[in-house]
């Protein structure tokens, strides 16, 4: 029994195992939060994914029989949240299920058209008794149908899947976590999933910003006791595109010339006193380079050209770029190609596409490249670390 507030409690399930979860790394595994607000009615708040249905059943039992569960609120209906909602009502079959109106049409997708569900716009709070739920909606953030709900009087907000990170471990909160890999996965979770969507980030905190607040329980990873404020500021840096002075170098090679390239920039760029990351791709997954792209300035590509196009893990890494749209970043491409070129255009294009303003780079060598080459790479290293500051 894991109580986080009076009458609140953490029913969840740990997931230890998970290790891609959309597509993204989860090296660290994650959790299902689930909470159970024990009060005059009993409120349910977000399920697990299905295949831990057992381990939420067990906990919601070791405090109050599941029968007596009045009310079921969705704050997201995705199926790490709600595929185990058709078990839960076949127990708690008198329980009336709280959604937005996109979720209770999606619920009624997943579940069956015969399912019945109460809608935030029917009933936008709900009294429990001693405590009162406030419902939020936030569409897009992840999902059309994703809301957030909030204990007034105990100044707690369930945010969903916002403020979350894919992190299983054996504690329950920030204060009891290894700090530096709470943030690594708070960043991670960010760059991966939401940062496409920072306008409704930005609109989501406006909406927040009059709540007290002083604990925030997300759907994943660790509940924020000590200073829940502190990720509410690293959302809306991320969200308004404030970056750091640092550089990301990307970039996959075949006979070791686009490397040397990376390298020179990368000198370039250390050079004048810029933090600079390399990663190659064929070694690298997209979601941890992405990570680092999340508070860098600017972003460089490098690509050989193979059939007149990109090389296929750079091609992989722009199209899921593209889909994340980074806010406020700088990019350029080099690379180098045999009999023809072909590879800065397309880079360039879905550069373009992902919202980078381009530096034009003039750094597309022909078979590998000599020494005037690699120093022409050199300074523009440094050129890019000089807009980076601000010079």
């Amino acid at each position: 029994m894991r109580q986080i507030k009076e009458g609140i409690y953490w029913v969840g399930a740990i997931d230890w195992n998970v290790r891609n979860f959309h597509g993204h790394l989860t090296s660290r595994g994650t959790s299902y939060n689930s909470y159970l607000i024990r009060d005059d009615k009993v409120a349910l708040v977000d399920a697990v994914k299905e295949t831990f249905y057992p381990e939420m059943i067990q906990h919601i039992r070791e405090i109050i029989e599941p029968t007596k569960i009045d009310y079921v609120v969705v704050n997201h209906i995705e199926p790490d949240h709600s595929g185990s909602l058709a078990k839960i009502m076949e127990v708690a079959d008198k329980a009336e299920v709280i959604a937005t109106e996109r979720g209770r049409a999606g619920l009624k997708k997943y579940i069956g058209e015969d399912f019945d569900c109460t809608t935030i716009t029917e009933k936008p709070q709900l009294s429990l008794g001693k405590n009162t739920l406030q419902f939020v909606a936030t569409p897009m953030l992840h999902w059309p149908d994703s809301m957030v709900t909030y204990v007034r009087e105990q100044k707690l907000l369930l945010s969903n899947d916002a403020f979350g990170q894919h992190y299983a471990f054996s504690g329950l909160y920030d204060d009891e976590s290894n700090e530096s890999i709470l943030w690594e996965e708070a960043a991670r979770y960010y760059a991966n999933i939401v940062m496409p969507l920072w306008k409704v980030v930005l609109k989501a905190l406006e909406a927040l910003g009059g709540l007290d607040i002083e604990m925030i329980a997300p759907s994943h990873g660790a509940i924020w006791r000590k200073n829940p404020r502190k990720i509410v500021e690293a959302y809306r840096r991320w969200a308004e595109g404030q970056a750091a002075q640092k550089v990301v170098i990307v970039y996959d090679t075949m006979w070791g010339s686009t490397e040397m390239v990376a390298k020179a920039l990368a000198e370039g760029v250390a050079s004048e006193g810029v933090h600079v990351q390399l990663y190659r791709l064929s070694n690298s997954h997209v979601s941890d380079v992405v990570t680092d792209i999340l508070d860098a300035k600017a972003v460089l590509v490098g690509s050989p050209t193979l059939n007149a196009n990109l090389f296929p893990t750079v091609a992989y890494f722009l199209s899921y770029l593209k889909g994340l749209k980074p806010k406020n970043k700088l990019g350029a491409f080099f690379g180098s190609y045999g009999w023809g070129g072909g590879a800065k255009k397309s880079a360039e294009e879905e550069l373009r596409a992902a919202g980078i303003e381009l530096m034009e780079s003039s750094l597309d060598f022909v078979f590998r490249p000599s020494k005037e080459e690699l120093m022409r790479a050199v300074e523009f290293g440094k050129r890019v670390a000089k807009r980076v500051k601000g010079v």
